[in-house]
């Protein structure tokens, strides 16, 4: 079928780059969001020009964006959902479907203070725990709501309205978003929300329908369809690698006109899985009889979790011991852990509220836990005991994976396991390259070594099958790409046969 001459696509990110997801599907009629993700890197690695800072990227809110009619939110990571809150403040009124899953998941994100600094604004905090601030190098927090205001006796104010980090360099103190403020504001999003199951039709107008079906990518995880009477367009989303023992594999989409596929690891073909578990496995198990610390720097959503499971099939099958202490020290992670652990072990009779079991296959269920036994969501200040220690994020930039890196790092007696995609130029990413960090570290004591095989992403074998049902001359757009590995993906499929592939490109639309 020919693709109409008045529907367009215009991607606003993850196209030439990894993240920032955001499209704008028009119809002529409509125009319709998909994701509204942050940047998470701006190097010449991920295809951004050098010259941008992930901070413009991510402050750049198009008005078409804001004036559209409703946004379809394929998952919760951040980097397709994380600009929604600046997105709201600058104006957006419409509704945002997704899974059930997927809105718990990312308003417990929000819930964590993320999201919430990149928007400008007239701050106000307590003057006595500013002045302690000053006295002791401490922290403030910074407050925006008026729920706020009744619990403080001296309040400061900001002039103008600013970003946090620009409050910072006037004041001259570490400030924190307010966690109450964030939960006030989180609840508000929360309600914009329509939640939709994998393949219910929902009509968003006349002309124009739209279904989610599973991506099997994390839990509530979509791929995205879009209808007219003429044509059909597909977003991918975020498609698993279907080695995860938490979701599966994905629904294989029918027949479209137009796919924007997302290609992330789809340069590489994973074999031998199950020898990559057993490599895990086998060296924690070393690690800990060593008497190493085992530090495992992750994503919060998902990642973290999926190591923990792991852990746990560990010691059910006596692989490795419950004696040892396992901590998890993100707020954010354990924010997701405990939505995770909330949903595996619902009483039988709270099913029936759920229409779909839609976050985890039903082995996940059975289990009832996903968690390891002496397992501690909670902070710690004792890193010299044997343990096994989860933090926030992965690359070792940002969270508590930055305050610990100078910890961790230089005790030879730690042993890092890396089990996510990092940034070539981020900190974790330049140790793995063995080059020398450009920033903070002066010496690496530290063993460190990196596992795939807990990869949430397709890879080539996984994309041909996601394509099964379409025919070779479909117009595919790749995103989720830099530009050298979408030069690669387009040349595998050329190779066998896909005539209409090529790269996405930002903010080039596509009729």
């Amino acid at each position: 079928m020919p693709l109409c001459a008045d529907i367009s696509v215009t991607p606003y990110g993850a196209a030439e780059t990894v993240s920032g997801s955001c499209f704008l599907l028009d119809t002529g009629d409509e125009k319709i969001i998909v994701d509204c993700g942050l940047f998470m890197s701006s190097s010449g690695e991920q295809g951004i020009d050098i010259l941008a800072s992930k901070e413009s990227l991510n402050l750049k809110i198009q008005k078409e964006l804001i004036d559209a009619k409703a946004l379809f939110l394929t998952h919760a990571h951040l980097d397709h959902s994380g600009r929604i809150p600046i997105l709201i403040y600058e104006g957006f009124k419409g509704k945002i479907y997704s899974t059930k899953a997927t809105k718990e998941l990312t308003i417990a994100l929000f819930k964590e203070r993320n999201g919430f600094d990149l928007i400008k604004r007239k701050w106000f905090w307590s003057e006595s725990q500013y002045e302690k601030a000053e006295e002791k190098n401490g922290t403030v927090v910074a407050h925006w709501t008026e729920e706020c205001k009744k619990n403080i006796k001296s309040i400061g104010y900001s002039k103008d309205e600013m970003l946090l980090k620009d409050l910072e360099k006037n004041k001259k103190v570490k400030f924190i978003l307010c966690k109450n403020c964030c939960e006030i504001e989180s609840e508000k999003i929360s309600e914009k929300f329509v939640n939709a199951d994998y393949n219910e039709e929902i009509k968003i107008s006349d002309n124009l329908k739209a279904k989610l079906i599973n991506a099997g990518h994390i839990p509530g995880s979509a791929s995205l369809i879009f209808s007219t009477d003429k044509e059909k367009v597909l977003f991918s989303g975020d498609l698993g690698s279907g080695n995860s023992k938490f979701n599966g594999e994905f629904e294989i989409p029918e027949s479209v006109d137009l796919i924007f596929m997302e290609a992330t690891y789809g340069g590489k073909v994973n074999h031998n899985v199950a020898r990559e578990y057993e490599l895990f496995r086998k060296d924690l198990k070393n690690a800990l009889e060593s008497r190493k610390i085992v530090w495992i720097p992750t994503f919060a959503l998902n990642r973290t979790q999926e190591v923990l499971y792991e852990l746990k099939l560990m010691q059910d099958d006596g692989h490795i011991s419950t004696k040892f202490p396992i901590y998890s020290v993100s707020p954010s992670a354990n924010a997701i852990t405990v939505l995770y652990q909330k949903e595996v072990s619902r009483k039988e009779d709270e099913e029936h509220e759920y229409s779909q079991r839609e976050w985890f296959l039903e082995t996940i269920y059975q289990n009832k836990s996903i968690l390891p036994k002496n397992t501690r969501l909670q902070m710690i200040r004792n890193y010299e005991m044997q343990m096994i220690l989860f933090s926030s994020s992965g690359d070792m930039e940002e969270g508590k994976s930055k305050q610990l890196a100078p910890i961790m790092l230089t005790d030879k007696n730690v042993f890092v396991m890396v089990v996510n995609y990092v940034d070539p130029e981020s900190l974790a990413g330049l140790l793995l390259r063995n080059k020398k960090p450009r920033f903070g570290l002066k010496k690496l004591a530290a063993k460190i070594k990196k596992y795939n095989v807990f990869s949430d992403h397709a890879d080539f074998e996984m994309l041909q099958k996601w394509l099964s049902k379409q025919s070779k001359d479909t117009k595919i757009y790749i995103i989720h790409s830099n530009k050298q590995n979408t030069a690669k993906i387009v040349s595998l499929l050329q190779e066998k046969g896909w005539s209409g592939v090529k790269g996405a490109q930002l903010e080039k639309t596509v009729h």
